[in-house]
């Protein structure tokens, strides 16, 4: 939740739950991170698929689930618990720090995959992280990166003078349009994995030309200079 009181609102559910007969109260926790403030309850292990999608909870959830879905908070005109699901504790570390992006070498790295909350996806962290595994299982050079609200996962480490970037002016309507130059490494990576995936699936752009006239074309990878090299280059006063 977020906005004004969230803090009083997510403790006032959090008593809540600990009065509920059949909950445990040591397991009912208020988190804040940078997707916001939420109170979660229990402890369970997943298992995910090939996906990055959740397979299988220990001990099995379900029952936990129901129960607090159909949980009244007094006073209250809506059920704030029948929107419960499950997620990722703001406290989950990863089993796998080596392969965060944050501290990686390198200038440049291709971006094939975001993972963000849904409906249907309540685990981004884990899902970019389990995609990430499957492509180093394949011997991709892949890593994770988390920022607020997403997860992306990138394949490759590219010194500086692997892609060169420039900017010139479109003749036909007068636009000035970034361009990137990239050598036959990245080529060849581009052309292995041209799409970003969102949430494990294709997406498409909806681009507008001339007349009124619309194309959809499935969002491309790209390359992006690595966190690591973001920073030094703010460091030397550069862009």
């Amino acid at each position: 939740m977020h906005g004004p009181g969230r803090f009083e609102r997510a403790n006032a559910y959090a008593e809540a739950l600990k009065k509920v007969t059949g909950l445990k109260p040591d397991l009912v926790q208020v988190f804040t991170d940078a997707d916001g403030t939420a109170a979660f309850y229990g402890r369970y292990r997943c298992n995910y698929g090939a996906d990055g999608q959740a397979t299988q909870f220990k001990p099995n959830h379900l029952q936990d689930l129901e129960m607090i879905r159909t949980l009244r908070f007094q006073g209250a005109d809506v059920w704030p618990f029948m929107l419960a699901s499950m997620d990722v504790l703001p406290t989950y570390r990863s089993p796998h720090p080596e392969w965060d992006l944050e501290q990686a070498d390198g200038y440049w790295t291709l971006h094939v995959a975001v993972f963000y909350n849904t409906d249907t996806l309540h685990s981004r962290r884990s899902a970019a992280e389990q995609y990430c595994q499957l492509l180093r299982q394949q011997g991709e050079q892949a890593c994770y990166h988390h920022i607020v609200s997403r997860s992306s996962v990138y394949i490759g480490a590219f010194p500086k003078s692997a892609a060169r970037e420039y900017t010139r002016e479109n003749p036909l309507t007068g636009v000035v349009e970034t361009r990137m130059d990239v050598g036959p490494a990245i080529d060849a990576l581009a052309k292995r994995f041209p799409l970003s995936l969102h949430n494990g699936h294709k997406l498409n752009e909806v681009l507008h030309g001339r007349g009124g006239k619309t194309k959809r074309i499935p969002a491309p990878s790209f390359l992006v200079v690595m966190p690591k090299a973001q920073r030094e280059l703010k460091r030397l006063g550069g862009p």
